[in-house]
């Protein structure tokens, strides 16, 4: 059997699959030197969001062979290097989609009802804030999608179905046909009259140079007075210094996220401090459901790459020219 390395928790069921076919050896959420010598002698990762940077993947890759990722992200992995090195890099996009998606929707209704701040007060002072806590139903209100993947498509589709939303969307490849697969009624517009005209401004868009920091000081000023921001994409699609001054001056009305800048948050960071945030702790992905799918495709992906197969999934093809 292969010797594979597991460094993120999967449902049970899937774990005895990769037993079935794999020598596992676990190493849960582990960096650096740690992952290093976890890594020696494995052929294969089933892997979380570790960091994998060239001088890791240069240590191991006398071994290592393939990156299969839980999830759709990889950029924690120097897909370069990793291709340098022969190392196929696997994901698995689209099986997490639905879960954040609601979890998406699920930040929009929380800044709206003022969830937070309610359970603090039925917590703390019993019923008396209770006339306070105004809030807004989602009915009716306009909703703004950067970036129209999977994900954005089913909020778009929870959104427009589920509460009467009018979405606005803005993203690279704006065809029409797009909306019609998707069962949608929606409309493609850039980004200065999305943030412009939404009363919630949801990102789901990758991050490359150019969505990096996307939303920024300028961005902020441009929406719509005491409209709402959600992130379950990556915290470095938003300026987050320009961000906790515009949710202190009240420039927007709150803010819902499950990523940030810095992973894990510091334990100072500004966002704790402020009445109108919603955090998670980057657990976008963790149902149940999404993890069984999640974990079963990364098991799959590696399973079929170690017996000699290319899954489709595959980041970097180009290392099978080399074979």
């Amino acid at each position: 059997m292969d010797k594979v390395l597991q460094t993120f928790p999967i449902p049970e069921a899937v774990e005895q699959k990769l037993r079935a076919h794999c020598d596992v050896r676990q190493a849960f959420f582990v960096e650096g030197d740690e992952l290093v010598e976890a890594a020696r002698g494995c052929r294969g990762v089933v892997a979380g969001t570790e960091l994998w940077p060239r001088e890791a993947l240069a240590a191991v890759r006398a071994d290592l062979r393939a990156i299969s990722r839980v999830g759709t992200g990889v950029d924690s992995v120097d897909i370069a290097a990793a291709t340098e090195f022969g190392i196929a890099v696997l994901n698995a996009p689209g099986e997490n989609a639905q879960t954040i998606a609601e979890l998406s929707v699920g930040l929009m209704w929380s800044l709206a009802r003022r969830m937070v701040l309610a359970d603090q007060a039925v917590r703390t002072t019993g019923f008396k804030m209770r006339t306070e806590l105004d809030g807004i139903e989602l009915t009716g209100k306009t909703v703004g999608i950067i970036g129209f993947g999977e994900i954005g498509r089913r909020v778009a589709a929870i959104c427009r179905h589920g509460f009467r939303m009018r979405v606005l969307i803005t993203t690279a490849h704006p065809d029409p046909a797009r909306l019609t697969s998707a069962g949608i009624e929606a409309q493609f517009v850039d980004l200065d009259e999305l943030l412009a005209e939404s009363d919630f401004v949801a990102l789901h868009a990758a991050v490359t140079p150019e969505t990096e920091r996307m939303i920024g000081a300028a961005q902020l000023r441009a929406m719509k007075a005491g409209a709402y921001l959600v992130n379950t994409a990556r915290g470095q699609l938003v300026d987050e210094d320009a961000l906790v001054a515009a949710l202190k001056s009240g420039e927007i009305g709150g803010y819902g996220a499950d990523v940030y800048e810095v992973e894990p948050p510091p334990p100072d960071h500004p966002f704790f401090a402020l009445p109108n945030t919603v955090l998670g702790p980057h657990f976008g992905s963790g149902t149940f459901e999404a993890m069984t799918r999640m974990g079963g495709r990364a098991v799959d992906n590696l399973i079929e790459f170690l017996a000699g197969g290319r899954p489709v999934r595959t980041v970097n093809p180009q290392v099978y020219s080399s074979e």
